[in-house]
């Protein structure tokens, strides 16, 4: 108290009235610049070239977002590395709002698994705020192969005694399908690379291989033209994305459930207010029926989180679950 008092009177001596008020006034305003965020554009960095993957999904959203902040949201596309070098930017940028990610789940603990020594980022490099959008992998069969259904697939593989070879992309997705169909199924698939799944899908329909797993958006066209078939997807229940299209589950494999998600996440340690008010922006696009609409049309369910206190919990649980799987299997980035 006798510091204060005496503060007191050396402003009082040094400073006239208004020069006091005047900072009293600056205090206020600095007291309350958290609720003008964002002041300036914000990136949205993303892991894939333009018109691939999760671009499509970052732009819907950074369009949305953009009027909700009343500021640019752009999308800065940072491909390479199995899409590692987007969350490597983020994971080491300023935790100021102004530098964001979208990117499949896998950057909560599985990329580190897969990518060691290369990535240092993991789970705690970023600061959860929702997720976005959710997909999965479709199996198709050239036209010419001489089935259409799981069943006949099973069958025709037995009479030809060999091993099915299946193009996809690289990566963790396709072989945690491969691992688990091969556990399940009386046939074995053998992995064919692509540096795409949209490559993959070329060399299904053109014969160069029987069998692919690529994501809707990929494979649906192809199914709807008649130059692929689709047997079976790989999540845990029908989709609006291929209403006629059985899960493997539904088809014996028990439990059968690989897919991905796409998280909207900042540096660590980002201020709280400013992680709710992107949660906000966010959760305002993905109720947009427009925004709705254009991610299914795009191959992606919406799928946004309940709440920032949800998010954080089901991304730690499954980030770790998947962290602990890549482990077991040994799944390597080549």
């Amino acid at each position: 108290m006798v510091t204060s008092r005496i503060a007191g009177r050396v402003l009082a001596l040094t400073f006239p009235r208004a020069a006091i008020l005047a900072l009293a006034a600056l205090a206020g305003t600095a007291t309350a610049q958290p609720a003008d965020y964002p002041s300036r554009p914000v990136r949205l960095v993303v892991g894939f070239p333009p018109g691939g993957g999760g671009d499509v999904v970052a732009r819907l959203l950074a369009e949305h977002m953009s009027r909700t902040l009343r500021q640019q949201v752009i999308v800065d596309n940072r491909p390479g590395a199995g899409t590692t070098l987007g969350p490597a930017a983020v994971a080491s940028a300023a935790p100021d709002g102004y530098t964001l990610l979208l990117a499949p789940d896998s950057i909560f603990g599985a990329d580190k698994a897969m990518w060691t020594p290369n990535v240092r980022y993991d789970e705690t490099s970023f600061t959860p705020i929702s997720r976005v959008a959710r997909t999965f992998f479709v199996m198709a069969a050239n036209k010419d192969y001489g089935v259409g259904t799981l069943a006949e697939l099973v069958a025709k593989a037995k009479a030809d005694k060999g091993e099915v070879f299946v193009g996809s992309t690289q990566g963790l997705y396709p072989a945690l399908i491969l691992h688990e169909f091969n556990r399940q199924s009386e046939i074995r698939l053998s992995q064919v690379p692509y540096t795409g799944g949209s490559r993959a899908v070329v060399a299904t329909v053109s014969g160069e291989v029987p069998l692919t797993f690529a994501v809707p958006s990929s494979v649906m066209p192809m199914v709807k033209s008649g130059r692929l078939r689709a047997l079976a997807i790989t999540a845990d229940r029908r989709s609006p994305l291929t209403p006629d299209v059985p899960t493997l589950s539904e088809l014996g494999m028990k439990n059968f459930n690989v897919g991905y998600w796409f998280a909207l996440a900042g540096p660590a340690a980002l201020p709280d207010h400013v992680a709710r008010k992107l949660f906000d922006a966010s959760a305002r696009a993905l109720a947009d029926p427009d925004v709705q609409a254009k991610l299914l049309a795009s191959g992606y369910e919406p799928a946004p989180s309940r709440s920032i206190e949800e998010f954080r919990s089901e991304s730690a649980q499954e980030g770790a679950a998947l962290r602990r799987t890549v482990d077991a299997l040994g799944i390597k980035a080549n």
